[in-house]
């Protein structure tokens, strides 16, 4: 994988001196939060299957970015480096050297006439919509299924965008949310994308992903689809639906490992451009506990209801304040309060995310 950086920068080089430059484009983000949990966790961390904003009852830096863009007519690339406790969380099994990278990929356009690019090296995920970028998302925090999803994705990626209306791309990868190759996992993996537009009011999404999976004694091959519809209902309402389903083999073929997370959010600009309000409503379930087991190997069923409400302000152009209340119950008990276990958890968050945008 570093060979794979060094020509993404060799590439970069070169296609600085010898095209024409036709935009290029700085971003510095920079994320913090404050979190209240009353269940008061001994270890003053969220639960393990959030990778966001991970601590309680403290204050953190969730994501400080830097990213830089270079496109001209037939070349784009892409090249970030960040720092904070998602990275610290979400990167965890990557070899050190690769903590810290965002994206860095490049590509070139395969036809003169037509939207055909061909891309490759460290990229944005194509599974689902929410990024680990809080500014992009309607919700403050992160939804239990992104954050068990993939954010991003290495290998080489082939778009084609016929019209204004359909997008597909299909994926060749080295695994599921991998920088680095782990042992004993066979590769490439495979995905696709399907995203159509009909109107500038409605978007579906279809991704789909299918590799080998190294997962500690849960190896096997993974298939996971990726449902999502963006809908404009007025000037001011919009929604979104999402739907995903993951499957994996087990270890002895026997039987499979099946997840799945229904989400329903729906956004209303209260003042557009400075004040809205966003309602959650989310539905996780892993009945073997694929994703999720508790550290003291307690085997409940891992079936959430999680639900959110956040008011979002932008105080002035580029700083955005957010506050949410999130609240999420089970039937079993999964939630820490002190040294214990109890069947639900109460949240409140306050986010500030600041972003400078460069462009020429």
């Amino acid at each position: 994988m570093r060979y794979i950086l060094l020509s993404i920068l060799a590439i970069v080089c070169i296609n600085s001196f010898s095209q024409q430059k036709d935009s290029f484009s700085v971003q510095l983000f920079a994320e913090v939060y404050a979190s209240s949990v009353p269940n008061k966790p001994y270890n003053q961390l969220r639960p393990a299957y959030h990778y966001n904003y991970t601590k309680a009852n403290t204050a953190g830096l969730n994501l400080a970015l830097a990213r830089v863009h270079y496109s001209s007519k037939n070349f784009r690339t892409n090249i970030g480096f960040m720092a904070g406790d998602y990275p610290k969380a979400n990167l965890a099994a990557e070899e050190p050297w690769a903590r810290n990278i965002y994206e860095a990929n490049a590509g070139y356009k395969l036809s003169k006439q037509k939207e055909l690019w061909f891309d490759v090296g460290i990229l944005p995920s194509h599974i689902g919509s929410e990024t680990a970028i809080g500014k992009e998302n309607w919700s403050a925090t992160r939804s239990i299924t992104a954050d068990n999803s993939p954010y991003y994705e290495t290998g080489a990626k082939l778009s084609f965008k016929p019209n204004i209306k359909w997008n597909f791309a299909l994926l060749a990868l080295t695994g599921w949310q991998r920088i680095t190759i782990p042992k004993n996992q066979n590769w490439p993996a495979v995905g696709t994308q399907i995203t159509f537009t009909p109107t500038s009011k409605f978007t579906i999404n279809s991704s789909t992903f299918f590799g080998n999976i190294v997962t500690g004694s849960k190896n096997g091959n993974r298939y996971y689809s990726n449902l999502y519809t963006n809908i404009v209902l007025n000037n001011k309402a919009s929604l979104n639906l999402g739907w995903d389903l993951g499957i994996q083999e087990s270890n002895n073929y026997t039987t499979n490992f099946v997840w799945s997370g229904l989400i329903a959010a729906i956004r209303y600009q209260l003042k557009p451009n400075k004040w809205s309000i966003t309602i959650r409503y989310e539905r996780f379930l892993d009945k073997k506990n694929l994703l999720f087991t508790l550290s003291e190997n307690i085997y409940h069923e891992f079936n959430v209801h999680h639900g959110s409400v956040n008011l979002d302000f932008l105080a002035v152009k580029n700083l955005l304040v957010r506050v949410e209340a999130n609240y999420q119950q089970a039937p079993f008990p999964i939630f820490r309060k002190g040294t214990q276990l109890v069947h639900n958890m109460f949240s409140a968050f306050f986010i500030c995310s600041y972003n400078f945008q460069y462009s020429k």
